[in-house]
């Protein structure tokens, strides 16, 4: 059968569109991990989600990828610049920068050499220095995982597709608060932003491009 039935879900009802096509090979990608903070993935958190707390092993492998083949890292946190923020005013709630809650999960494991960056947006692009820290290293390209798909991950890769970045976006290594939001957005970036792949696929499509 069904090689085609042997795919995840996502990946095989999404089949014709062209961010499934077999992507290009990156020559020097950058993994975003994208706000596996406490305040998304700890049970006693504000916003925790199970489904959240599931991709913390995805994100991980990924980032132990990137780590062997010595491609760059960064992962972000979310925090509330004020009450005025476009998100906080949105939901009606801060995320001060000092709260416990902004640290990384401690479960998340991360390479010597990441670089944690700090945003008060959805998009990363767009509330943090990452656009230079990217031409500077000269990445063509960025891999993005985390939380959450619909908000962060999607508008940071929207904004990276803007920019002229190749952008991978790993599937089984994102989530969001809503089944229906997840496959939403993955449908969105495959028909104009992004290819989808999933964990195991591009750590595949990364190997052997150590620097």
């Amino acid at each position: 059968m069904d090689n085609e039935k042997m795919l995840p879900e996502w990946k095989y009802r999404l089949q014709g569109f062209r961010g499934l096509n077999m992507p290009p090979k990156p020559k020097k990608p950058a993994l975003l991990v994208i706000d596996m903070q406490r305040y998304f993935c700890d049970p006693a958190a504000p916003a925790y989600g199970l489904d959240f707390e599931a991709v913390l092993e995805q994100c991980s492998t990924l980032a132990k990828a990137f780590g062997k083949y010595r491609l760059p890292i960064f992962a972000t946190r979310y925090y509330s610049k004020d009450d005025k923020d476009p998100t906080a005013k949105w939901w009606n709630s801060t995320l001060a920068k000092d709260s416990e809650w902004v640290e990384l999960d401690p479960r998340l494991e991360l390479p010597g050499g990441t670089v944690t960056l700090d945003k008060h947006l959805y998009g990363t692009f767009s509330s943090t220095d990452l656009d230079a820290r990217l031409k500077k290293l000269g990445c063509d390209s960025v891999v993005v995982c985390g939380v959450m798909t619909d908000l962060c991950c999607e508008t940071t890769a929207r904004e990276a597709f803007q920019l002229g970045y190749t952008v991978y976006f790993i599937g089984d290594a994102t989530a969001t608060s809503d089944p229906v939001l997840h496959f939403s957005a993955l449908a969105t970036l495959a028909h104009g932003f992004a290819y989808l792949l999933t964990t195991d696929e591009i750590i595949t499509l990364t190997e052997g491009n150590d620097v």
